[in-house]
Parts: structure tokens; sequence; C-alpha cells
């Protein structure tokens, strides 16, 4: 493996979300839950400082979800708290959409901040005695707890590790940083086969099921395939193999067609087995026995 030409085709990225939690834990009423039971330590009464019904910071919680949900789906695991595998050949569309992501988060977060007082009083209204001013933040201590950052860095590179060491220390070094950037490589390879795995297994057992068959799993092996290519920056032979074939067997697949054919979902379903067996191979575990292999078979034999 060249692993000069894979760090080229990789990059470092953590993204980083702040949100105001909007609960605060309440001592005093802690302690009077301990009293009336006569126990200590039994819990902690966290109250929610907004109304039940806050729209507008209700946006801001979902906004920052699907921000952490894209940076998730599009990058790849690294053995490092917080940082992701970033295949460059995704960046462009990638920073794109987190720019499009974080305005509509700033929007929002604008929006919630023209309405805090007046959620702010409506909160005091429904928790009544437990209301405390000193929970709150005043607006600007508010609008800084709301943002989004990203940040990109090299992967790294032995060639490029020069410190002030001794020769045989530095040595020493460079090789175990060759070794961890070989480690990061099959975590992340992994991780891509992992998801696909998931995405599969569920679509066969779909497949398989008898009765009123759901088939929107088809549409989330599609959107895969079409994604997990262009995070295979290692271009492992093997793993390039498996996305082929699940591109070609079962990417080509629209759930209304599979839901239309009895006969073609038993042909994609036994498809699917097959490529569950390549990547449980890749990943060095045993395919899962599957719980319906009886209805499998009881499937297959209707079809003929």
């Amino acid at each position: 493996m060249d692993i000069t030409s894979i760090q080229s085709k990789v990059m470092l990225c953590s993204v980083t979300i702040s949100t105001w939690v909007a609960r605060r834990f309440d001592g005093k009423v802690t302690q009077e839950v301990e009293s009336k039971h006569h126990a200590k330590g039994i819990g902690r009464f966290n109250k929610r400082l907004l109304p039940e019904h806050a729209p507008s910071f209700a946006e801001v919680v979902t906004l920052a979800g699907r921000i952490r949900s894209y940076f998730y789906d599009h990058t790849l695991k690294y053995d490092q708290l917080g940082v992701r595998l970033l295949p460059t050949m995704v960046y462009m569309d990638f920073a794109e959409k987190m720019r499009s992501l974080k305005d509509e988060f700033d929007l929002a977060v604008s929006v919630f901040l023209t309405d805090y007082l007046n959620l702010k009083e409506a909160a005091r209204e429904e928790l009544n005695g437990l209301f405390n001013e000193a929970d709150y933040p005043t607006l600007a201590e508010l609008t800084t707890k709301f943002g989004v950052k990203m940040a990109v860095l090299p992967f790294p590179d032995a060639s490029q590790f020069g410190v002030e060491l001794p020769a045989n220390v530095l040595n020493t070094l460079k090789s175990e940083l060759d070794q961890h950037v070989l480690a990061s490589i099959a975590t992340a390879n992994e991780d891509l086969v992992r998801r696909l795995y998931e995405a599969v297994s569920q679509m066969a057992n779909r497949l398989y099921a008898t009765g009123n068959v759901r088939l929107d799993v088809a549409n989330n092996v599609r959107e895969l395939c079409a994604l997990l290519p262009k995070l295979n920056f290692a271009n492992d032979p093997q793993l390039t193999h498996i996305l082929e074939q699940a591109k070609t067997h079962l990417a080509v697949h629209t759930g209304a067609e599979l839901k239309d054919s009895r006969v073609l979902r038993s042909q994609v379903a036994s498809k699917a087995q097959e490529i569950e067996g390549l990547m449980a191979a890749f990943m060095g575990m045993q395919p899962e026995p599957m719980e319906i292999e009886s209805a499998h078979a009881s499937q297959l034999r209707l079809v003929a």
C-alpha cells in the first residue's frame, strides 16, 4: 500500500456544534424530594427552562442534529475523539453543504434570540414557583452559546515529521506513525463496509418478508451505493469489488420495482445475501445466521 499517495486523498476533519441546553439542575427541588422520601442520592431534578412548545428553539436543535448527521454520514471513523476522516473527493460538496447548513443554523439562532424574552416570560408562568431569574443568561451571554465550527487538518505524514530528536528516536516515531496510518485506513474501510452491510442486511430481511413489504430500505442502499465509492479513498481492491457488486445488483432497482415483483424480490434478496457474505469476510466476521431462513426457503418455493 502506497501510504504517500493515500495521504493526498484524505484529511482530518472535526465539526464542533455549540447550543444552549435550556435545562438547569435544581438543587432545592432535589433536596425536597430526598427529604420527602427520606432518601439521599435518589436522583437529580433538571428543570426545562423554556416552554414545552418553543418552535424557534426546537428548530435550532433540529438543525444542530442535521449538521451532526451530515458530518458523520460523509466522513469515516478515525481513532481520535471528535475527529474523522474526510476524503478529498467529497470535500468540495461537503464544505459547500456545511456552509449552507451553518447559514440555516445561524438564521434559526437569530430567530430564537428574537423570541427569547417572550419564551422566558412564558416559562415564568409554566414553572410557577420553580422559576429562577438566575438560571437565564442575558441575550449577550446567550449569543455566545451557539455556533458551528469546522476544522480541517492534514492526514499524518511520517515523511514530514521533522522534529529535533536523535535519529534513532525519530525513526522509531516515524515507524509508529506509519503503523498508525495503516491502522486508521483499516478502521475507515471497516466503517465504510459496516454501513453498507447493515443496510444490505436490512434490505434482504425486508425483501424476504411476507405480507406488506416495506421497501424504503432499497432507497437507503441506493444512496449508500452512490456515496460510499467517493469515501473509498484507499481504493482497496476487495472493497471496490464489494461496492461495485452492490451498485450493479442492488442499487439498480427501486423500491417500487421490487414491490411489484415477487420474483425480482427473491432474486435481489438472494444477491443481497451473497454480498453480505463478501462484506462479512472483509470485516473478518462470520455472516450472522438469519432468523428468517425458513421464510426465505418458503418464499423461494412460492416463486418457483
